[in-house]
């Protein structure tokens, strides 16, 4: 059986977008308990309201930390030059029946939700220290970092949710290279033609 499997990512790969995943989900239940009284109940899985915003704050420099990580372990992957489009990409998942131009090993969906999600963190990032050290700005801009933190913590939450979707549901298969590190050469075939992965 392992002749039908291609190598998708490497155990090191894997370990930074595990991290990364696992903080944000530490991120997303800590911050909504000291947002809004609505979920103010979670703050009670993290020890009160004190231990709760601590471990948000370090939470979120090992988020900061695996974002870059993870956009300068592919850069290569999601600069390199495709013939398919966000448009095929679209297409695609909408109909099976299309027939998308081959993709590298990331196609252009891939591609741009890299850019995203590392502009994304990048500003979650910088407006969550700005809010952890009030001081360093005035009080205007001080309240433009919070309601700039909690826009893009929607957005990106939004785009988690599809993402986590279309590696799962959507596209059968795809799942099994984040869990195990492989794909099967039929997977491989299907949605990335262009890519020429080694087989384990």
């Amino acid at each position: 059986m392992s002749h039908h499997l291609v190598k998708r990512f490497s155990s090191k790969e894997r370990l930074v977008h595990w991290t990364n995943m696992c903080t944000f989900i530490v991120l997303t239940l800590t911050g909504l308990g000291l947002y809004s009284q609505t979920f103010f109940g979670l703050t009670s899985i993290f020890g009160g309201v004190d231990m709760s915003r601590v471990i948000h704050h370090y939470a979120g420099l090992v988020f900061i930390a695996t974002t870059f990580l993870i956009f300068f372990q592919w850069f290569k992957d999601f600069t390199a030059a495709g013939e398919d489009s966000l448009g095929d990409v679209i297409s695609s998942y909408m109909n099976h029946d299309y027939e998308s131009p081959p993709s590298g090993k990331l196609n252009a969906g891939q591609k741009l939700l890299g850019f995203i999600v590392f502009s994304f963190g990048v500003i979650m990032g910088l407006t969550g220290i700005f809010m952890w050290f009030p001081d360093l700005l005035g009080r205007g801009i001080q309240q433009w970092m919070y309601f700039l933190h909690n826009f893009v913590f929607i957005l990106f939450m939004l785009l988690i949710l599809l993402h986590v979707y279309l590696g799962t549901a959507a596209s059968p298969g795809t799942w099994r290279g984040m869990y195990k590190g492989t794909v099967t050469k039929a997977w491989a075939k299907k949605h990335h033609g262009a890519w020429d992965g080694d087989e384990v």
